[in-house]
């Protein structure tokens, strides 16, 4: 049984019907009685007191109707003492009970979260509240409380602390230790963006040791792969305690793109690795021994392992490229779903064997743990395919799931934002073209059938082989996919609206690669280009996500129009000049709006355009204890 104390941002404020309805959720799930107070003035010591009467565990929710009904279920069947801080509240939709106060640095819902306390943690979070109350002028927010308990001893697991968190790795290996690091980095005044630089610096290193072949090398990659994973959890959790509440969307990018890049770089030097195994006699190694190396690689020569995807070092590369497709299809997948449904796309509801389900569904941890084994004892190409096949059945696992639970979603959510900066039509990353066509229709066209139409056509063209096709007729997959172009302007509020961002970009990555591949582009180039596509894409995202979305995106020239400059070069037999040429602006192009979009503050957008997540994300006077 459980205790629920509400502390809301004003109780006049929110209705007898929310309240009610707030009640019942909360019955449903299992809390006998709710109790409400006032966020400001006494609330922590009412925390303190409600903590020392109740005897039994105790939730904390901040915010009325600010946290999911899931993300409830979740905490209140995790077991201990745990939290959710709403590190996915940006995507809440704006409502006028949930945007925020002129000056403010945030609102009713950003400042939201849920702390539910265990019973033998509830004196520790009575003294954490009083000293809180004497100290902590500003209103009671969770973030404040965790890191305060956190300070005592009390472990407090975080639901919500970054991509991928959720996971035996994550939970039984690294989290322990970083909660340790993350105290001393407090102690240090270290922000979560200097850990996330430690570790995308260290995910850099362990890359270039992954490049070469040697015992000794491939050790010190998997010491610098576990430290870099290993900041980069101390800096999720770091973020996610914060006494501010939140995570910020500057925060929150450079955690997800330092994991995205360090992923990434690891892939490319296996694939690189492959190309030096060493020569076994005059005539060099058979071509499917190409990526089986280390202790055991060579007992696979003789099976499929050894020729899936294609003999030798191009066949290697293969394998990655399509590594690389899962991990941005997903991550897309997973960014559109918190999108509409106000939930981290990996967090699941169930009790039964949870950390056996986190695993199987691939998070970073396990992904980290498979690199590390196979590709010292097997050699890259087991690498890739075990990252390949488990990453799709995960894939396939926790979508099936998602799409199951959006009808519940779609009937309790209210409207979604429109296809302006911060609704979801901006994570889809249109270019001018596409936007032009959408305003033929006028947004009355739903986006995801004529999405599946070409990604379904370009699908079979790629499995056919372009290299087949002659001339003009290797813009036919485009002009399939320019059928998405119809649904640009629509406000993207189906119940299954959110897949369309992903599919978008699974379609374009699918027909660069295949294209490239059959036109004799060099496969690391190939590599290179879709690398910098997946970032565009996960960045864009990001961008709506903080209310900076494009409406088009003109420099990036949109998925239309590099998949058209793509097949126009390829028709003029200038593919690897043009392969070259975008994939090395893209990456320029990331570095530039990095610098010059997410680091420096710009003025706040106006609400009714926006979501509520609209604090400055650079590091200016709201941003720096962050950034």
């Amino acid at each position: 049984m459980t205790v629920a104390l509400v502390l809301a941002e004003n109780l006049d404020e929110v209705g007898a019907g929310q309240q009610k309805k707030l009640c019942g959720q909360l019955a449903a799930l299992g809390v006998h009685r709710v109790d409400a107070a006032e966020r400001t003035g006494p609330a922590l010591l009412t925390v303190a007191a409600a903590a020392r009467a109740a005897g039994e565990r105790v939730l904390i929710c901040v915010g009325a109707d600010t946290v999911p009904e899931p993300v409830l279920a979740r905490l209140l069947g995790a077991g201990g003492t745990a939290a959710f801080t709403g590190v996915t509240a940006g995507t809440v939709p704006a409502t006028p009970a949930t945007r925020p106060a002129p000056g403010s640095t945030a609102g009713g819902a950003l400042a939201g979260g849920a702390l539910v306390v265990d019973a033998p943690d509830l004196d520790a979070l009575a003294r954490a509240a009083e000293t809180l109350a004497a100290t902590h002028a500003r209103p009671a927010l969770v973030g404040a409380l965790i890191g305060e308990l956190t300070r005592r001893g009390v472990t407090v697991r975080i639901l919500d602390a970054g991509p991928d968190s959720q996971g035996a790795v994550a939970q039984l290996i690294a989290d322990p230790a970083a909660r340790d690091m993350a105290r001393w980095a407090a102690w240090r005044k270290l922000t979560p963006a200097a850990l996330y630089g430690i570790s995308l610096g260290l995910g850099l290193v362990a890359a270039l040791w992954f490049a070469e072949l040697a015992v000794r090398a491939k050790l010190l990659a998997i010491a610098a792969l576990a430290g870099s994973f290993l900041f980069a959890r101390t800096g999720s959790l770091l973020a996610a305690t914060s006494r501010d509440g939140r995570v910020r969307p500057l925060v929150s990018w450079l955690g997800t793109a330092c994991g995205l890049l360090t992923e990434v770089a690891i892939y490319a030097a296996l694939a690189v690795s492959s190309g030096l195994v060493p020569n076994t006699g005059p005539a060099g190694p058979p071509a499917g021994v190409v990526g089986l190396d280390g202790t055991f690689g060579g007992a696979l020569r003789h099976t499929f392992v050894a020729t899936w995807g294609g003999t030798g070092t191009v066949g290697v590369w293969r394998l990655a490229i399509a590594a690389l497709l899962v991990l941005g299809v997903r991550r897309m997948a997973e960014l559109g779903y918190e999108h509409t449904a106000r939930v981290p796309g990996n967090l699941f509801p169930r009790s039964a064997l949870r950390i056996l389900e986190q695993a199987v569904t691939f998070p970073a941890g396990e992904r980290y743990a498979v690199i590390v084994v196979t590709a010292v004892f097997f050699g890259p190409r087991l690498t890739f395919l075990i990252l390949l096949g488990w990453g799709v059945l995960a894939a396939g696992y926790v979508l099936a799931g998602q799409a199951a639970r959006s009808a519940e979603r779609a009937r309790r959510a209210g409207p979604a934002a429109g296809p302006g900066v911060g609704g979801l039509a901006a994570y889809r990353g249109d270019g001018i073209v596409s936007r032009w066509v959408g305003g033929l229709v006028q947004g009355r066209l739903p986006p995801l059938p004529p999405v599946l139409a070409g990604l379904l056509v370009t699908g079979v063209l790629a499995a056919l082989g372009l290299g087949n096709l002659p001339g003009i007729l290797l813009l036919t997959p485009i002009e399939a996919m320019m059928l998405a172009a119809l649904g640009a302007r629509h406000p993207h509020d189906g119940r299954l609206d959110w897949l369309v961002p992903a599919l978008l970009m699974a379609g374009e990555c699918v027909f660069l690669a295949a294209l490239g591949l059959s036109r004799h582009v060099a496969a690391w180039l190939v590599f290179a280009l879709l690398a910098a596509v997946v970032v565009r894409h996960v960045d864009l995202a990001f961008r709506a996500r903080a209310g900076r979305g494009l409406p088009a995106d003109v420099f990036g020239l949109g998925w239309e129009g590099r998949m058209l400059l793509a097949g126009v070069a390829a028709a003029a037999g200038l593919a690897p000049f043009a392969y070259a040429l975008l994939s090395g602006y893209l990456w320029v192009l990331f570095i530039w709006d990095f610098l010059s979009g997410w680091l420096v503050p710009t003025e706040l957008v106006p609400t009714e355009l926006a979501p509520t997540d609209l604090a400055p994300t650079g590091p200016g006077p709201t941003d720096g204890d962050d950034g």
